[in-house]
């Protein structure tokens, strides 16, 4: 529609002009504004739909680590038998889903969580696995999200450490350059070993409908890691990084400043050597081996500099033929039992991604 414009007049018919003219540049002004207020909502209506998934909840406490004396953790006090403080892993993924969701929020982006209390999915009690792994599967499908991130952290009896990021098996594309760019945004903040991204068919990961990624930033059972999940700083950065790596995938660009205070990543040390050595008599005896069928056999981990490496994985293939998977200890050794046949003893580093292996191999039969 044309708008409306008037001549300027003498006299009275002047005012009159005058007043029409600045209702005409005042709705000019109102319809650029509208324009801009338009166009810059266009984006933000694009923004995908992020469903944050808090692992774990009510009577389901998750991974339990233990905290040095005097913690500062920001989160509830937790206790184990022994009364020494711990820290709950429902507890830390709650943290981080909620710092995320904030810095998601302050981006413009929608938003779901699966539970916002300590309960199961839904916020409801918990009453069985299935039945909370499914109310947020159903939660995320039900909207639906677009983006479905599962926070968790990790456990293991091996003193093991560092992040990873897990994606269904044979997922797509997308869920694979999502996991990929949350992985290499949390390794860069956390400066934690880098686990890699790994497929695994986690319920939630599997029964949603659209690309989800399930991260586990640390292991509680580390006291490295354990130490650092404590601290409220820390868990803002983890997620800061998931929140850098959701804006990224989602096409606009550089997140800007995350990770406050974030150190550079360092490679870890290389696995250079291994020394293989028979263990004695009385420890032998102490693994429950019969000396007469069997030996205790120490294999050592080291870097280049000779100091033993923990948390190395390694295979070995005993005199018998068969192959055996372990992991070094915090001392840097792996304890094998070798049955006592004619043959050799061979152990190698199997590290995913450390093209300088380590290899020893001897006669394991006693002479």
């Amino acid at each position: 529609m044309p708008v409306p414009t008037c001549r300027r007049n003498t006299g009275g018919s002047s005012h009159r002009a005058t007043g029409l003219d600045a209702h005409v540049r005042t709705g000019r002004t109102l319809l650029a504004l509208l324009a801009v207020a338009l166009a810059g909502a266009a984006p933000l209506s694009a923004l995908p739909l992020v469903a944050i998934d808090p692992g774990h909840g009510g009577t389901d406490s998750g991974a339990v680590g233990v905290l040095p004396p005097g913690a500062v953790t920001g989160l509830e006090p937790r206790f184990n038998a022994q009364l020494q403080p711990v820290l709950f892993e429902k507890d830390v993924n709650l943290d981080v889903a909620n710092r995320l969701n904030a810095w998601l929020m302050a981006r413009q982006f929608p938003t779901l969580m699966t539970r916002t209390t300590d309960n199961a999915g839904g916020d409801m009690p918990y009453t069985t696995e299935g039945a909370d792994l499914k109310a947020r599967t159903d939660l995320a499908n039900g909207r639906p999200a677009e983006i479905f991130v599962s926070i968790h952290q990790n456990s293991s009896s091996s003193g093991a450490g560092g992040t990873e990021t897990y994606v269904k098996v044979a997922a797509p594309e997308p869920a694979q350059v999502l996991a990929a760019g949350i992985q290499r945004m949390l390794v860069a903040c956390l400066a934690l070993p880098d686990r890699g991204v790994r497929e695994r068919s986690f319920y939630v990961v599997r029964n949603t409908t659209m690309p989800a990624v399930l991260v586990e930033g640390g292991f509680v059972s580390s006291p490295v890691d354990v130490a650092l999940l404590a601290q409220p700083d820390f868990r803002q950065k983890m997620a800061e990084a998931i929140g850098g790596a959701v804006y990224q995938y989602a096409g606009l660009g550089d997140p800007g400043p995350i990770c406050a205070g974030a150190v550079q990543a360092v490679p870890p040390p290389v696995p250079t050597a291994i020394r293989l050595a028979r263990a004695g008599s009385a420890l032998t005896k102490r693994a429950g081996i019969n000396p007469q069928r069997g030996d205790l056999w120490i294999a050592t981990v080291r870097d280049a500099a000779g100091t033993p490496m923990p948390s190395i994985p390694v295979r070995a293939r005993l005199p018998n033929g068969k192959g055996v998977a372990a992991t070094s200890r915090p001392d840097g050794k792996v304890l094998l039992a070798v049955p006592r046949r004619k043959g050799r003893l061979v152990v190698a580093v199997a590290m995913p991604g450390i093209a300088v292996s380590a290899r020893a191999e001897v006669s394991a039969r006693r002479r």
